[in-house]
This record gives structure tokens, C-alpha cells and sequence, in this order.
């Protein structure tokens, strides 16, 4: 049996090797392939509710930063950037012109923080359909996904965002 051990070990050599040389072509195929979302989700609402937000983590595995520079859904009359920042006891708003993803880095999109605001909702959505959003990305161009629509984790499920983002005001 002592030439199973070097042919086992080249074997999972081999393997290793072309795993890692299909890894490498699927992330370097294309620039879509460069700017990925994970954990991507879109906030459900009531049927009544006119707004909602989007939330993911938005992972740029190019080596040059790349601005976020427009957002679309057809599920909307509107989608953009928004931040959300806590200043004197209250959770204020504001929407983002651009928003930069760095080189070999990540945005996380979440409550209280950087989210898309999709805004005048066209239907209501249910749980478990997918929205679709496309990101806008200076260098990187359109990106098309979709997303889940899904309750919020536990620990984001508090009645002042979903007040806020339902109430939301277009006056920017």
C-alpha cells in the first residue's frame, strides 16, 4: 500500500490545483463577476406600505474601487441610496448621490446604516418573491440581481425603521 499514499497526495494535488484554476477563471471572467452580493434581502412591509429598503453586502473583488453611481427596480417608482446615521437621540435619513465600494473590499447594506430605499412601491410584495434591482457602477456598469423579499432578522426587527422608511419623505 505505499503507492497509494504518493498517488493519493498527487491526486488531491491535482484536485487542489483545479479547483483553484476554475476559482480564479469564474472571478476574473468579467467585471460583473468582480462586484457580488451576499446575503442580499428586501425588507417585507404591509400591503398598505408604500416604501421598503433593500439590504445585502456588496463585495468588490476588483483590484480599483468602484462608485455606485445610480439604483433601478421596476417594482418601484424610485430606488436610491440612503444612509441612515443616529444624531441627537434621532434616526435621520439622507439619500446618497454615489456611493463608493473599495478595491478588495466590501459595503454592508442594513438597518441603521447604508440601505437602497425603494420608494413608492408599483404592487405590494410577499414574502418569499424576488425584487429585482440593478446597482449602477461607474466603472463596473449595470448590475442586475434579485433579491428575496423576507421578514427581517431579530435583531434588525424594530417598528422605528420600518416607521421611518414608511414614512419616508421624497422632498430631497
Amino acid at each position: 500500500m505505499q503507492w497509494f499514499k504518493p498517488l493519493s497526495t498527487g491526486v488531491l494535488v491535482f484536485i487542489m490545483g483545479l479547483a483553484a484554476a476554475t476559482a480564479a477563471t469564474a472571478m476574473s471572467h468579467g467585471n460583473k463577476s468582480d462586484i457580488q452580493a451576499h446575503m442580499a434581502w428586501v425588507r417585507a412591509v404591509p400591503p398598505v406600505a408604500t416604501n421598503t429598503a433593500a439590504y445585502m453586502m456588496l463585495h468588490n473583488y476588483s483590484q480599483q474601487d468602484d462608485r455606485i453611481i445610480g439604483v433601478e427596480s421596476s417594482v418601484a417608482a424610485a430606488a436610491e441610496l440612503h444612509s441612515s446615521d443616529m444624531s441627537g437621540g434621532t434616526m435621520k435619513m439622507k439619500k446618497l448621490d454615489n456611493l463608493t465600494v473599495p478595491a478588495k473590499g466590501y459595503v454592508m447594506f442594513e438597518p441603521a446604516s447604508h440601505h437602497i430605499m425603494l420608494i413608492n412601491l408599483k404592487q405590494p410584495l410577499k414574502v418569499g418573491e424576488t425584487v429585482p434591482v440593478t446597482l449602477l457602477f461607474e466603472h463596473h456598469g449595470r448590475i442586475d440581481m434579485r433579491l428575496p423579499v423576507s421578514e427581517p432578522p431579530e435583531e434588525h426587527n424594530s417598528q422605528e425603521m420600518e416607521n421611518s422608511h414608511n414614512n419616508h419623505n421624497m422632498n430631497h
